[in-house]
């Protein structure tokens, strides 16, 4: 059981943190428990460029995505959730198909390409995203072996198809 002083403490460091635009996942529950802040982060801060102005020329291209199906459920993807995602990706050049399947991973753990890290971001569960992604957040000047040239914008068509809420399920994904 907490002291009042106890709960004035967490409700006036839960509003601190959400002023500044933090969220305390922990603060509410026991103040033996650390209380962990991270910056919310969302889509519409992401400097994005746009999709159908997209151009393998600009040396200064970023990533571009456009939603084709928004997911319908209350699971977001965000920088630190475990995600799995069925994919294709081809050759922006020439639409060649270079890989497909389903992964799953930790958002911003540097897993995969730094292109998905940040274009994944927003998702919903059941989301469908097309992400086109310029070479310096791809693989660069050095390519990947013989499927993927050095300097290749890539384009990936995502799907969401779900976010670990917990150890277990994300030891299920893997």
């Amino acid at each position: 059981m907490t002291t009042m002083k106890q709960q004035i403490f967490l409700l006036t460091l839960l509003l601190l943190s959400a002023a500044n635009g933090f969220v305390t996942p922990s603060a509410t529950s026991s103040t033996r428990q650390h209380v962990i802040m991270q910056p919310i982060i969302s889509s519409s801060s992401l400097k994005l460029g746009s999709f159908d102005e997209y151009s393998q020329t600009d040396p200064d291209q970023d990533l571009a995505y456009e939603d084709t199906l928004v997911g319908t459920t209350d699971g977001v993807a965000m920088e630190g959730k475990f995600v799995t995602v069925a994919y294709k990706g081809q050759l922006m050049s020439n639409k060649k198909v270079f890989d497909e399947g389903q992964i799953s991973f930790r958002l911003g753990d540097n897993k995969v390409i730094k292109g998905w890290d940040r274009g994944l971001i927003g998702m919903k569960v059941g989301g469908k995203r097309v992400l086109k992604i310029p070479p310096q957040l791809a693989y660069g000047d050095r390519g990947a072996g013989d499927v993927i040239p050095g300097g290749a914008h890539l384009q990936f068509d995502c799907e969401l198809k779900g976010i670990a809420s917990n150890a277990m399920e994300e030891k299920m994904a893997e």
